[in-house]
């Protein structure tokens, strides 16, 4: 399971009880540069992120079935790590193709000029889980000019991934234009499921007992 830009592995502590609970092995990996410090995310790249998602999945390798589940930037890593790992599976959680800030596709060149921006306020999507929302108070522009290569990485790779995939999208996502979901869900040639009310990070919100049941009927539909 991998977390999303600027998130960390704890976000997905309800789910991974859910799937614990069913039987499921579940390893949640902290990506490079992330769950620490905005300085130490300015000096990781796209290359070191999928480095970590990948150290995950080999240390699951020997597993009959490896299902790769990702939020955000964790489901474009997924779509990238799914052919090399020969993953048995693929959901994707509210994963870009657009942005609602038409700056984000800005970063590679503003990172030039620019070190970082403040980021946008927000509460956290369920209070009950507040003490997991721990957002960073500036985004490195590198970072997101790094993110803005993993977009169009995944968006290349996805046209040629054959796999079971489920691609989850909200329709009041904050962040992702809700249109990304069904251009990634035609990509992948996999099934589309709309959440009619969720904010960006899905996993955190009251909505997320949808997505574990969900996640769980895809992943044991396919490994029996």
């Amino acid at each position: 399971m991998l977390h999303g830009f600027t998130g960390h592995p704890g976000h997905w502590g309800p789910m991974a009880d859910f799937l614990s609970e069913l039987g499921h092995t579940v390893i949640a990996p902290r990506l490079a540069g992330h769950g620490t410090s905005p300085a130490d995310l300015a000096t990781t790249t796209a290359d070191d992120w999928l480095a970590s998602a990948r150290q995950a999945t080999d240390a699951v390798a020997d597993h009959r079935h490896v299902h790769l589940v990702g939020l955000s930037l964790g489901g474009l890593l997924g779509i990238l790590l799914a052919a090399p790992t020969a993953a048995s599976s693929l959901t994707t959680i509210n994963s870009p193709v657009f942005t609602r800030d038409y700056k984000v596709a800005l970063a590679p060149v503003a990172r030039y000029w620019v070190d970082s921006t403040p980021a946008a306020e927000a509460p956290p999507p369920d209070h009950r889980l507040a003490h997991l929302w721990t957002p960073y108070a500036i985004i490195p522009t590198g970072a997101v000019a790094e993110l803005v290569r993993v977009v169009r990485w995944s968006y290349a790779a996805a046209g040629r991934l054959r796999r079971p995939s489920l691609v989850i999208q909200s329709r009041t996502d904050e962040t992702v234009r809700p249109g990304s979901g069904p251009i990634l869900a035609r990509r992948l040639g996999g099934r589309l499921m709309w959440l009619e009310e969720a904010r960006h990070n899905a996993i955190l919100d009251p909505a997320r007992s949808l997505i574990h049941q969900a996640v769980a009927d895809h992943v044991e539909g396919i490994s029996g």
